[in-house]
Parts: C-alpha cells; structure tokens; sequence
C-alpha cells in the first residue's frame, strides 16, 4: 500500500526543509535584533552630563545613611580621587579578565614574607651593635649594682640600704 509516490515524497522533504530554513534563518534574526545592549559610551556620556548632580550630592536618601557614604563623596568631589578610582577600576578589571589576582596574591605574601624576614635581620643586627640596643634586651651593660632583688627592697618597695656582713668576725 502506497501512500504518497517516491517524487511526492521528495518534494514534501524539499519543501520542508526550505521551510525549515527560513524559520530558523527569520528567528536567529529576531533573536539577534531583539536583545538591546547600552553602548559603553552611553555609560561615559551619561556620566559627563550627570557631574553636576554628582558634584553637588544631591542624593537625600543618600545623605540620610551616615556610614561612609559621605566619604565617597569627597572622592567623587576630587577629580585626582576620581581619575585614581577610575584607574583602579580599569586594573581590577584587567586583573580579573587575565584571571592574574592568584599569582599576584602569592606574589603579595612572599614579598611580604621576604619583608618581615629582612626587617626582623636589620633590628637584630642594630640591637646587637649598638649599647642601647644590647641593653634593652640584655645582652651587655648591666651592673651588679641595678640588679635589685626582693630581698633588699623594704615594706614599702623602696629599696633597703645594704647590709654589710660581718663574716670576718668568724
């Protein structure tokens, strides 16, 4: 039993195919044409012509919440701060797109690291050449004569005149 000839058969695959096409071809395009994205000098555009908002902070709810908000505002009063800010954000940026935030905290701690260890060498050798050094901490320059025990301090903390001992006498 035949339903449809050979010839017919493949018109209707042709047919469809074309139709098929076309739809896809017509919904890539309403897809594309459909999603709207803000040119990035919108962004600069609408930065330039809202300063003077900006400027004179005339953001009330803004000014209502008293935790640091005021602060940002004087960098954003400062066009050095502002100009910083801005570079700031530009090298975050390029540092997050490079994926280089890993390698420059391990670098960060082992410079750090190199640092202390540099610090703690250069404050041991002062401390060890100099008298004032070796007095702090122990090594030289202490007299008998400081050295005051509690057995020689009175009721009171002060210190006791020295007893002489009579061992002569024995």
């Amino acid at each position: 039993m035949t339903i449809l000839s050979e010839a017919k058969r493949q018109d209707l695959v042709v047919r469809f195919k074309k139709t098929a096409d076309g739809v896809y071809v017509e919904a890539k395009r309403s897809a594309i044409g459909g999603v709207a994205q803000v040119p990035l000098y919108f962004y600069g555009l609408l930065l330039a012509l809202g300063w003077n908002e900006i400027v004179a902070g005339r953001f009330t709810k803004l000014h209502q919440v008293n935790f640091g908000i005021t602060d940002f505002f004087i960098v954003l009063r400062n066009p050095m701060y502002f100009i910083l800010l801005i570079l700031l954000g530009v090298a975050a940026y390029v540092t997050y797109t490079l994926n280089l935030w890993g390698p420059m905290l391990r670098m960060a701690n082992a410079a750090s690291a190199q640092a202390i260890e540099i610090g703690k060498e250069k404050l041991r050798e002062f401390l060890e050449s100099s008298d004032t050094g070796r007095q702090a901490i122990g090594m030289k320059g202490r007299d008998d004569s400081d050295n005051i025990s509690l057995n020689t301090l009175d009721s009171r903390g002060k210190r006791m005149a020295p007893v002489e001992d009579d061992d002569d006498d024995i």
